[in-house]
């Protein structure tokens, strides 16, 4: 529970000391004279939100330091903790937690065991759904938490398989719908033969089909005009006459030589023309043509796959064959595979909803020992005319937190249940605020309460019956209340009171003949005869009780 707190510049708190030793403790002060600045800083140590504006204009920043005795949350050591933390006027701000320096959020993750704050504002929590469940989960203990935290198990695996499922079917329609008309591209493709490069060493080796067939038509040409036609002589027949003739009319001295040279020259001729003509034999024009054909027909395919498939070369479509082929089987593989993951999610699915079911049956004995508990506090705060009951609802599917939600009820004077939000008046809710905060497991209960003004709208009987209520709950926790309410305030142990000069704040302890002064203002605004005798009497009994209480604690 807290001991100290010490604030410097929040609101119209330029500095004060609070030193807390009783068990249920009242602070005063009349209205406008800071007592809201002391609920900021409550909520500042806590680790909530704050801007610069919480700065007293007279300070650069604003700071507040709380010392909590036996506290030992995570993070800390044992026996004790101080926590701290400052804003200036840039916001920018700093935590410690025992001196090392936090987040803000590390900061409200330790005070949230350590200290909890009520006000008129908490009464719009308390209406909030999922602010209810956990009331209501926080009363079923061990079980229902046991049984939250299999659910919570469950449900993220039982999400993982469903998910995969969907993951599943999509890429088994998404590679049916890419292999749609594949595998009769793949068995064209692979009757190319295909093999890397093969397209370009396929295009050099029709142009050199090409260039042969050209040379053999040019040879063929060289061969008629060498031979001749069936109506002219060979050329080698013509060159042979000509010779011939020739030798007839030589000189008698030349005719010899001549007759060498041109047997010899007709010779060669002979020669040359045969060798062509043997050359000409070797290459078959059909076969080349043929070649040509087979060739020019499998590049054409090639080229056809090539577009169909959007790919550029003949390696891209032998990838192309492999992951075609590597998807179907994917996608024939895949329906044992989807089978065994859909079993295993309804198997989940089926334990998730035991689990669920069971989570419902434990919220509903533990709601129902909610609303009998908080029925027992609302007769003492004379609501007997008041039935608090809640609601569980199912909800239309499982979640990771259950397959319900809780809905607080208040049934009044005879007339069926309806929502608190709608019936319940304002001092109602604070009355059922402090009921429920009474109805909460002890261990549930952080080591600080703080009430800021949370029995507004009361007054007379129900403000006694609400103090009564709040210094009952101080048994568990030290209890806090910031308060207008003088007979709530003469029942604390330990009274302070906030007074405003100017422009400057004050905080100081109060006892004795000043206690009765300022219970007197409460009462009646002003230190009357009448009003000291009642604030008095008031101190009186409040002591009498007080003592009782500080026996209880020990």
């Amino acid at each position: 529970m807290i001991d100290l707190l010490n604030v410097r510049g929040v609101g119209g708190i330029k500095s004060a000391s609070l030193e807390f030793s009783g068990n249920f403790i009242a602070i005063t002060g009349e209205s406008g004279a800071g007592k809201s600045s002391l609920a900021r800083s409550f909520e500042f140590i806590s680790g909530r939100r704050a801007h610069a504006s919480l700065i007293h204009s007279g300070c650069d920043e604003a700071s507040v330091e709380a010392l909590w005795n036996g506290a030992a949350p995570r993070g800390a050591g044992g026996g004790g903790l101080v926590t701290s933390r400052s804003i200036n006027r840039a916001g920018k701000g700093r935590c410690q937690i025992s001196g090392n320096l936090a987040t803000v959020g590390q900061l409200a993750e330790v005070s949230s065991s350590l200290i909890q704050i009520q006000s008129q504002f908490a009464q719009i929590d308390l209406l909030d759904p999922d602010r209810q469940l956990e009331l209501i989960d926080q009363t079923g203990g061990d079980e229902l938490k046991n049984a939250k935290d299999r659910l919570a198990g469950f449900f993220p695996r039982m999400l993982a398989a469903e998910k995969e499922i969907i993951d599943l079917k999509k890429r088994k329609a998404s590679l049916e719908e890419r292999l749609e008309g594949a595998p009769e591209r793949v068995r064209r493709i692979k009757t190319l033969a295909l093999f890397p490069n093969c397209d370009r060493e396929w295009e050099e080796e029709l142009a050199s089909i090409e260039k042969a067939i050209g040379e053999a038509d040019r040879y063929e040409n060289i061969v008629c005009r060498v031979n001749g036609g069936e109506a002219n002589a060979s050329l080698t027949d013509q060159i042979g006459e000509l010779l011939r003739e020739l030798y007839a009319v030589a000189p008698s001295e030349v005719r010899s030589l001549w007759a060498e040279l041109g047997e010899s020259a007709l010779s060669n001729l002979q020669e040359l023309f045969a060798s062509v003509a043997a050359e000409l034999g070797g290459m078959s024009r059909e076969e080349l043509e043929s070649r040509c054909g087979k060739l020019e027909a499998k590049m054409g395919l090639l080229r056809r796959m090539k577009r169909e498939t959007g790919l550029e070369s003949a390696g891209d479509l032998l990838d192309y064959i492999k992951e075609v082929e590597r998807d179907t089987k994917w996608v024939d593989e895949s329906a044992p595979i989807l089978e065994q993951r859909v079993k295993l999610a309804s198997s989940l699915r089926a334990e998730a909803s035991s689990v669920a079911r069971n989570l419902r049956a434990l919220r509903e004995s533990a709601a129902l020992e909610f609303s009998n508990r908080v029925n027992r506090h609302l007769s003492d705060l004379a609501m007997d005319d008041t039935r608090f009951s809640v609601i569980v609802n199912k909800l239309g599917k499982v979640r990771a937190t259950g397959a319900e939600s809780a809905a607080f009820m208040l049934a009044q004077g005879g007339l069926p249940p309806n929502p608190a939000s709608k019936v319940a008046s304002g001092g109602e809710l604070s009355r059922m605020l402090i009921a429920i905060q009474a109805s909460m497991e002890p261990d549930r209960v952080p080591g600080v309460l703080v009430f800021d003004e949370v029995e507004a709208g009361l007054g007379g009987r129900t403000a006694l019956l609400a103090g009564q209520k709040l210094r009952e709950l101080s048994k568990n926790c030290r209890t806090i209340l910031i308060t207008h309410e003088a007979t709530i305030a003469a029942m604390a142990d330990q009274h302070f009171v906030v007074r405003r000069a100017g422009d400057e704040t004050s905080v100081s302890q109060i006892s004795g003949e000043e206690r009765a002064l300022e219970i007197a203002r409460m009462l009646a605004g002003s230190a009357s005869r009448e009003a000291l005798d009642h604030a008095r009497a008031l101190l009186g009994a409040g002591a009498a009780e007080g003592g009782d209480l500080r026996d209880e604690r020990r």
